[in-house]
């Protein structure tokens, strides 16, 4: 009677070693379907705007920079640097922006600290804005002109 609950029980437990052996299929599936993307752009009719330079206004700016403003606070970028010369002079001349703005930047030969490290001159005229209107059909028109000759002014085609 042992010999058969052995024969049994080792019948039964090669059974379920033979039965938790499964094979395991892995499949991979792979679907292009076609369908339009969803994008969400705003679009924002141009803004026209007058420019009027301010009579009396001072055509030249010079500002000393520190060594540190220059190489850490402005990464030693001159782009960096032109454009918080044009933040400043603007602030000073209390206007808009500066039209025609050209720039000379260079080391100090007479510093006498870190506070006078480079000097910025900006050569420009101040200018404020006026007559705020929306486009026109006639401002497209010469909007379309100017970008087609590659004038410079402020407008960007959308891509």
């Amino acid at each position: 009677m042992k010999k058969f609950f052995l024969m049994a029980f080792l019948a039964v437990g090669s059974l379920s070693v033979f039965a938790q052996k499964t094979t395991t299929t892995t499949t991979f599936q792979y679907t292009q379907a076609r369908m339009p993307q969803v994008s969400v752009e705003p679009l924002v009719k141009p803004l026209i705007v007058e420019v009027e330079v301010i009579n009396g206004a001072t055509t030249f700016w010079e500002k000393k920079l520190s060594k540190h403003k220059v190489e850490v606070e402005l990464d030693g970028k001159l782009e960096n640097i032109y454009n918080y010369g044009i933040f400043l002079y603007t602030q000073d001349a209390k206007s808009d922006m500066i039209v025609a703005a050209t720039y000379n930047f260079y080391s100090n030969p007479n510093r006498t600290s870190d506070d006078d490290w480079y000097i910025l001159e900006i050569k420009g005229f101040p200018a404020k804005f006026t007559a705020w209107h929306s486009a026109t059909t006639a401002d497209y028109e010469w909007m379309k002109i100017c970008n087609e000759k590659n004038q410079n002014f402020i407008y960007t085609k959308a891509k």
